[in-house]
């Protein structure tokens, strides 16, 4: 594809996005002024949409309606946004996006039922539409999500859930959810079955990739870059793959005993020992088979002009802040 096709397409998801916005700003306006009050920072505050952007560039390098695509890549941004709002109050964090969390402001009550109400939402976008399929996806992320928390909360501080179960736990938490939007600018653009099936792999394995390389954020980064506290995952006893892959038997006691103590504020000396017995450096490993594993599916596809920014979006894994 020639380069201007390239930036013609990239100027239409732009445009899209826009309209996504704006789409946005109104479906999210309710006559509760205190729903208005608290959603509109943390919608505002969406970063860079990557979800949206997946589902609208595949749709529009495609064959797709405007206003269908429009609509799903809104319900795409609300079906995210209330999983972070429900997140936050599972782990009881205090910053999203850079912004007080809803239930530090207003209580757990409110936050769950903004959640709800975007949820809701969503799901009434979707039913306005006339293919099912979507709403099969939708249902399947949802369904995925509530599965990998419940996974989730059974292992908090848990040494012995190995690798195999984390990895299922990232599918369901995030990769599901982009392998789905993959899926939904397929079926929006009307792309062969046999190209639908590589977008998911492809979209699987972006997914596996960015939950990995959030992993690493949480040992090196800082607030400041990332928009939320570092060390964070250790204080709630959520232990991801860093730490996992050092587990064994000269480092098990040593764990669990800081593991344990971790309350009392000593997360800094247990990023720095599993940095030190090559934590991030495992995980950098598997963060790249999960980048080659794109890539690869991207050279299965036919050249298309929104072919270029996927491969960036594969790059941009290694400079991620946020």
């Amino acid at each position: 594809m020639s380069e201007s096709q390239q930036e013609e397409l990239l100027e239409s998801v732009a445009f899209d996005l826009i309209r996504v916005e704006s789409f946005l700003e109104k479906e999210l306006t309710t006559g509760s002024e205190d729903f208005n009050r608290l959603i509109a920072p943390l919608s505002s505050a969406g970063g860079k949409r990557l979800r949206a952007q997946l589902c609208l560039l595949i749709a529009c390098a495609g064959q797709s309606d405007e206003t269908e695509r429009i609509q799903i890549a809104a319900a795409v941004e609300m079906l995210h946004l209330a999983t972070l709002i429900h997140d936050d109050v599972l782990d009881q964090a205090d910053i999203r996006r850079g912004e007080t969390t809803i239930h530090c402001k207003k209580g757990n009550k409110v936050a769950i039922l903004s959640g709800d109400y975007l949820f809701a939402k969503a799901f009434e976008i979707v039913s306005r539409m006339s293919n099912m399929e979507y709403l099969k996806i939708f249902a399947h992320i949802i369904t995925c999500l509530v599965e990998g928390e419940f996974m989730q909360m059974e292992d908090v501080y848990r040494l012995d859930q190995g690798i195999d179960r984390y990895m299922a736990k990232t599918q369901k938490k995030t990769a599901d959810f982009i392998e789905g939007c993959m899926e939904l600018g397929a079926i929006l653009g009307k792309w062969s079955a046999k190209d639908t099936a590589v977008l998911k792999k492809y979209g699987h394995a972006l997914g596996m990739a960015f939950q990995i390389t959030d992993d690493i954020m949480d040992y090196r980064e800082t607030e400041a870059t990332t928009g939320k506290p570092v060390g964070k995952d250790l204080r709630e006893g959520l232990l991801t793959y860093p730490l996992l892959s050092i587990v064994n038997e000269d480092t098990y006691d040593f764990l669990h005993k800081t593991i344990c103590n971790i309350h009392d504020g000593n997360e800094r000396d247990l990023i720095q020992y599993v940095i030190n017995h090559g934590g991030i450096d495992n995980t950098l490993v598997v963060e790249k088979q999960y980048t080659n594993m794109a890539v690869h599916a991207l050279k299965e596809l036919p050249d298309f002009s929104g072919k270029t920014f996927l491969y960036q979006a594969v790059d941009a894994l290694a400079t991620r802040k946020v």
